[in-house]
């Protein structure tokens, strides 16, 4: 079976690089104690999870005596935006306002998320209504050159 696109980590790939992420580098044995309390896993468990991070070109590894560490190729900010891309895409119609509108509806903002939320959101309508402006303003054209007067035969 094919392996899926990065969008598609499941949860305890996520819950996985996350510690690899918090910690930098990572051994199974940091990974198995780190998720502990959450998550209790088997070693072998998380061994199996880096693998296929592994072969999903998530994390690599290096060899340190007997144990393997690993560190994480993608930055978790590429990852968070593939995934909310996905979400995007399959739950909203690829509409980010959709997106952003449930979360709103749904009561899931603070009044503190509220008000930033709103500043953001003047703040991106100030800079988009500036740059439209600059893009209003008549473009000077460069001046054709004078053209001499022909010639005459007289």
């Amino acid at each position: 079976m094919a392996r899926k696109k990065l969008s598609s980590l499941t949860d305890l790939e996520i819950d996985i690089m996350n510690v690899v992420w918090r910690l930098g580098r990572a051994t199974v044995r940091q990974i198995v104690d780190s998720l502990r309390n959450q998550r209790p896993l088997a070693y072998t468990t998380v061994q199996t999870v880096l693998s296929i991070l592994t072969q999903k070109g998530v994390v690599r590894y290096t060899r340190e005596g007997r144990a393997f560490v690993y560190t994480a190729i993608l930055k978790p900010e590429g990852v968070r935006r593939e995934t909310v891309r996905a979400v995007v895409d399959k739950l909203f119609a690829g509409s980010p306002q959709s997106l952003v509108l449930h979360l709103i509806e749904s009561d899931a903002l603070t009044a503190e998320e509220a008000e930033s939320l709103r500043k953001l959101l003047d703040r991106m309508a100030s800079e988009t209504s500036e740059s439209s402006d600059a893009s209003d303003a008549p473009e000077s054209k460069p001046e054709a050159p004078e053209s001499k007067p022909e010639a005459s035969d007289a």
